[in-house]
């Protein structure tokens, strides 16, 4: 098993081409690369391309096609302004594009307004939670430690579609957090799969991110998700998604944009 450390110090190895490595399959997600892996690869390009220490703030990122095989990571920047920086980066897969991602790096500023309506629901600590995936645990899920918190568990027919559970890395991450954040974000099948009475295929085409703290500290600390399945029609779910860490911080907001088969 490759741990996110060794995996992005491979991708970034600066002997050879760098930028570069083979999918590895203990990272799949059926017949792609997990897709948080895959967005935390294409940030990582960017980083290497603009070597920008501004903090991320927002990342819009398409899941284009599969990520499987030999993957290499390319990056330009769209525009380079005071405060912000916004950089496009492709991670591309042998059969053409797998993901694309638009990266926003802004300085902080100074505010009169700070307030937040996103508040931690009450739940117990991680280690009184049981296990969340189970034995219908993906590949990728193996480098997680997820514990349910509250919400349902995916294919139960559960009534509505929510997840509430407390995850972590489970090997060492190296020193990019934001890396580490992407990877992490997406850990959790959309929410929809929790209604679904059987297994069925189910797929992300957009996921967007907001970066909530300016220097996140992911390592292997414990963070709590809330997944809801807003809506679902016609094939598609649309859904939130928040983080927290466990002094109760709001940490990320995401929606996602998700195909489904059933």
């Amino acid at each position: 098993m490759i741990s996110f450390q060794e995996l992005t110090s491979t991708f970034l190895s600066p002997e050879g081409d760098a930028l570069n490595m083979d999918a590895p399959e203990s990272w799949a997600q059926g017949r792609t690369l997990y897709g948080g892996l895959s967005a935390a690869l294409c940030h990582l390009a960017a980083q290497a391309h603009t070597s920008t220490t501004k903090p991320m703030k927002s990342a819009l990122v398409c899941f284009v096609g599969p990520s499987s095989g030999h993957l290499s990571g390319q990056a330009e920047t769209l525009r380079q302004g005071r405060s912000t920086e916004v950089v496009e980066a492709t991670l591309m897969a042998e059969k053409g594009v797998g993901t694309r991602a638009v990266f926003v790096y802004g300085d902080d500023r100074e505010s009169r307004i700070r307030q937040s309506s996103l508040m931690m629901p009450e739940v117990d600590a991680p280690e009184d939670c049981p296990d969340f995936f189970g034995s219908r645990r993906p590949a990728f899920a193996q480098h997680f430690d997820c514990r349910k918190a509250g919400g349902y568990q995916p294919v139960t027919s559960a009534p509505e579609g929510e997840m509430l559970v407390w995850c972590r890395h489970n090997t060492p991450v190296g020193d990019d957090q934001l890396a580490a954040l992407l990877a992490l974000a997406d850990v959790l099948p959309p929410a929809v799969f929790t209604m679904f009475a059987e297994p069925a295929p189910i797929s992300t085409i957009t996921w967007s991110v907001e970066i909530l703290q300016s220097e996140p500290v992911v390592d292997n600390n414990w963070f709590l998700f809330q997944s809801l399945a807003d809506h679902t029609e016609n094939g598609y779910s649309s859904q939130a998604m928040y983080l927290w860490d466990r002094e109760g911080r709001p940490v990320l907001a995401a929606r996602q944009n998700v195909t489904v088969f059933y």
